[in-house]
């Protein structure tokens, strides 16, 4: 099978398309059987010389998110020419709160030009999405929540997110005094930490153990400031390259994944996947996105009495979590690598076409 992955990040906020477009592209090209090739949405709607030659070679082209503007009828032009067209999305925009910047876009078409105005949309983003969603022939999402959440309007079907392990793998575990819990993330969270009862357990949890430093990852100073701790005891890391973030991993020894709410729901297992691929012990909230993995962690409520007793078991034991880290739960990751799962994302793929080419199937021998 030959797929084309359009992807809809830019290169300073690259993660997304990270993990829905160019690992899957290099497993496909990897594995021998299959190609796979990676267009910008700028190249996409543009069609000229390379795109329109990838494009006219490809079996499924799939679509990253960003269903507005030119995207629309360039999604139309490659389906009037039998191609399938997939749309894949991994965010709960229509249930986005106003704390994630990414808000003000979806919900009301505000973007920001490049001399610092502002303008908007029309429509709205969240709508023509919508109609993107109606044109494609099928979606895919890494979270069953939101595939059932779209369903209504397309055929949406559950692809999860699967994890190349050579960037996790070999990575040595940083030495450090004291215990690390640790956490990054994007500036969509906020409401994961304020919501989630685990900023006050992580008061009581540092007050009770002085040896615990909270690391924080990311770009949102808003959780750093917001978090209740002696500045001695929490650390806020920048954002770097894509490609460094295993390496700040490896600076914890009890990694941490909070969600609260509708939005949070829809969130796909990465973090806790992340966490057994680099056998670190870790504590989620309770919910659809981690179930999967509740037996290899701790699953908890939302109350800052979970979570404090959640991690200081951890803590106080840490070295037989670290030993079940390294068991059955790094075996659980490593079978979520997507190496291992190719044959899945394309029979993914090829359910889909079937579909799309049943009707014709049906109407064979109609007079």
């Amino acid at each position: 099978m030959n797929i084309v992955y359009v992807y809809a990040d830019s290169e300073r906020e690259w993660n997304c398309s990270e993990w829905r477009c160019a690992v899957p592209a290099r497993a496909l090209q990897h594995s021998g059987q299959h190609s796979a090739r990676l267009l910008s949405l700028q190249d996409f709607v543009a069609n000229k010389g390379e795109t329109r030659e990838a494009c006219d070679s490809a079996d499924v082209i799939v679509v990253q998110r960003n269903l507005f503007g030119p995207v629309l009828p360039a999604m139309l032009h490659w389906q009037a020419r039998g191609k399938i067209v997939v749309v894949d999305f991994d965010d709960a925009y229509d249930l986005m709160p106003p704390t994630n910047p990414s808000y003000r876009f979806w919900h009301e078409g505000v973007v920001t030009r490049p001399d610092g105005g502002e303008e908007r949309l029309s429509p709205q983003p969240l709508k023509q999405f919508r109609w993107g969603l109606r044109l494609a022939h099928a979606a895919t999402a890494p979270s069953r929540r939101l595939a059932a959440d779209w369903g209504g309007i397309a055929p949406v079907d559950y692809l999860p997110n699967y994890i190349e392990l050579a960037n996790y793998q070999s990575v040595p575990r940083m030495p450090h005094a004291g215990i690390h819990i640790g956490w990054g993330g994007s500036l969509s969270h906020l409401q994961s930490f304020t919501g989630s009862g685990v900023m006050a357990g992580l008061k009581r949890v540092c007050r009770a153990r002085p040896q615990v430093k909270i690391i924080l990852c990311g770009s949102d100073r808003r959780i750093f400031e917001q978090l209740p701790l002696p500045p001695e005891q929490k650390v806020l890391v920048p954002w770097g390259r894509y490609a460094d973030w295993p390496q700040r991993l490896a600076m914890f020894d009890i990694g941490l994944a909070p969600l609260h709410g509708a939005y949070d729901e829809r969130r796909s297992w990465i973090k806790v996947l992340e966490y057994l691929v680099m056998q670190i012990p870790w504590v989620a909230s309770e919910g659809p996105a981690y179930e999967e993995f509740g037996r290899y962690g701790a699953l908890v409520k939302n109350l800052p009495s979970a979570w404090e007793k959640a991690l200081l078991d951890r803590i106080d034991h840490l070295d037989d979590y670290r030993a079940l880290a390294a068991g059955d739960a790094y075996q659980a990751g490593l079978a979520c690598s997507i190496d291992a799962n190719v044959d899945q994302l394309v029979n993914t793929y090829a359910a889909i076409a079937a579909r799309v080419q049943q009707p014709d199937v049906i109407l064979e021998g109609v007079p």
